[in-house]
This record gives C-alpha cells, structure tokens and sequence, in this order.
C-alpha cells in the first residue's frame, strides 16, 4: 500500500484524506488521498525516486493562490512546500545583495524582508500572494518586471530524484510562464534573488506605485487571483475584454466574477472545483464569440480527470490589473 511506503521511506507525517479548500486562497477543491509537507530535502529527493519507479499521481503546492482543486477525493500525493521555507541573505557587494531562498518561503515574507535591508527590485511583488515557488514557476510580476529577471540560479529536484543545479543563462523566462515549469514532475527547492541597495524613499514610491496599481482588485475576498492571461495584439488587457463582454456579476454555482475587476472570480459561498471551471470556460466562449480572442487561463487545475482546455492564444507583458 502506497500509504505504508510513504510512511517507511520518508521522515515528515503522511496525512491521508486531508480537505483541500483550506490549503487553496479561492477555497475550493476536495480532498487530497495523501498529503505531505516535508522540512528536508532528502523528502523531497526520496518522494520523487518513489513516483518515478510507481508512477503514482503527484501534485506539487505552494501558497493556493493561483490554483484550482477538482471536487471529491482526488487520487495520489499532493505536496507541500510550506514548511520549506527559510532564507539566506548576504553581505552588500558593489551595491547588490544575494538572497538564496527555499521556495515554500511566503512571498510577501521575502518583499516585507527585503525592504526592511534596504534592497529594491522585488516591489513589483507586493500584494502577490503565494510562495517564492510558485511565483518562479508563474513567473509572476507586473509592469514589465518579473521574479524570473532577478534569478541568478535556482536549484531544483529533477522527475528521478536527482538534484540539479541551473546557472543563469541556461534557464529563461516569458510573460507569466517559466519553461522549466512546463516538466511536470520538477520541483524548484530553492533559488539565489539578486537585489540592488536603494534609498528608502525610491522604494517606497514603487511600493505605492504597485500598491495603487492593485487598488482597483477585490479584496478581503476568496480567490484564486488574476483569471485570464493578457492577450496579445488585443490593445486591451483581459480584464477589459472580459468587462467589455459583460462578463462581471456572472455565476455558476457559488462562483462569481467580481464586479469590481472582471478578470477576479470569487467564491461567494460554497462554490466547487466544478463551478469555477464552468465560469471560466463561459467567459472564453462569451469573450470569444465577441471579440475573436480566445482567453487563455492564468490559474492551474489540479486534480481534474479530464486535462481543462484551455485553448492557445498570444500573450503581451502587462499587469492583469491594467
């Protein structure tokens, strides 16, 4: 039984039937067969050299932002990266600072920290949810700038277990994609962020630049964050088209698209994996049949039988909020 083996091979707790929607900002989502949330590395080198030779289903989690959970029980493993989690800063030289991060390591955290030493480059982030991980695997950013463009290496647990180490210049990134990410079966352990030294009062004037560019989000609400990727050559961003088309106040179940920011759907109650995944495919065919443009999503689905379409379309640098 894969639950004995788990408990055999590896030093963290094995958490079986454990419910999903917690472990997720949007709040939905059912229960996880096996769940593991590991504080060492040889955790994580043992858990994928287990899935490699069994083949068993693997689910990697960050922060839950950026993610929906099919309903019911969802066969397999899903792991945590919450309790890996600690940082490294150096010294200042020659005017920049390395910080060499494990990726379960709360993002916020890391832009709160980095303000507090002074250092700026990271003040795009503010605001973004989730974990250093998953903000690499997303390449998140905003107005042009992204996590991806301040890696100078990152190290990462390969489908067989193996550890790599990536240098600068054998990885690139794109528009909130990482292709390192697109490997299914990879984990990113931990990564070294290259800052600047800057004046207090630059890096609170891009704080508030970002903060007020966001204003305009929901907030104090469950969600998964931006819906829709920007679509290239559009002229306008997804959260305008989707506005344009009339797709605020829309709903399937307890799943609705905000009415403050079109490209945000909420749960309001006791929405499903289901639900959501209704309401994003009613908006593409509604976006779709009015404009010609085939939004593509910018959420993961984890867990569903079937792969969610999601359909091909450009992409453009831009923050969702725009």
């Amino acid at each position: 039984m894969l639950a004995d083996e788990l408990e055999r091979n590896l030093i963290c707790r094995v958490g079986r039937e454990v419910p999903l929607a917690p472990l997720s900002t949007l709040g939905v989502g059912g229960i996880a067969e096996y769940f593991l949330e590991p504080s060492c590395a040889d955790d994580f080198q043992t858990l994928f050299s287990m899935r490699a030779e069994k083949g068993f289903p693997l689910y990697i989690l960050g922060g839950g932002s950026n993610t929906v959970f099919a309903d019911g029980l969802i066969p397999g493993v899903f792991l945590s990266t919450r309790e890996w989690k600690d940082s490294f800063w150096s010294e200042p030289e020659a005017g920049t600072v390395t910080v060499e991060c494990q990726t379960g390591h709360p993002l916020a955290s890391l832009v709160n920290e980095a303000v507090r030493r002074g250092l700026g480059g990271l003040e795009f982030s503010v605001g973004i949810p989730g974990t250093v991980g998953g903000a690499i695997a997303g390449n998140a950013g905003a107005g042009g700038q992204s996590v991806g463009a301040l890696l100078k290496e990152l190290e990462t647990v390969e489908p067989d277990g193996a550890l790599k180490r990536w240098e600068r210049g054998e990885f690139s990134c794109a528009y909130r994609s990482f292709p390192l990410a697109k490997e299914r079966h990879r984990l990113f352990l931990s990564c070294k962020i290259v800052l600047h030294c800057a004046s207090e009062e630059s890096i609170e004037a891009e704080l508030e630049r970002f903060r007020s560019a966001r204003s305009i989000q929901p907030r104090g609400e469950r969600s998964a964050g931006c819906s829709f990727r920007n679509p290239d050559g559009a002229g306008k961003s997804a959260g305008q088209l989707l506005d344009q088309c009339g797709c605020k106040g829309m709903t399937a179940g307890d799943a609705v698209v905000s009415d403050r920011h079109a490209n945000f759907i909420l749960n309001r109650g006791h929405a499903g994996g289901a639900d959501v995944v209704s309401l994003i495919k009613a908006c593409q065919e509604r976006v779709f049949a009015r404009t010609g443009i085939r939004l593509v999503p910018e959420v993961r689905f984890l867990g569903f039988e079937q792969e969610v379409s999601v359909g091909t379309v450009g992409e453009k640098r831009g923050p969702c909020e725009s």
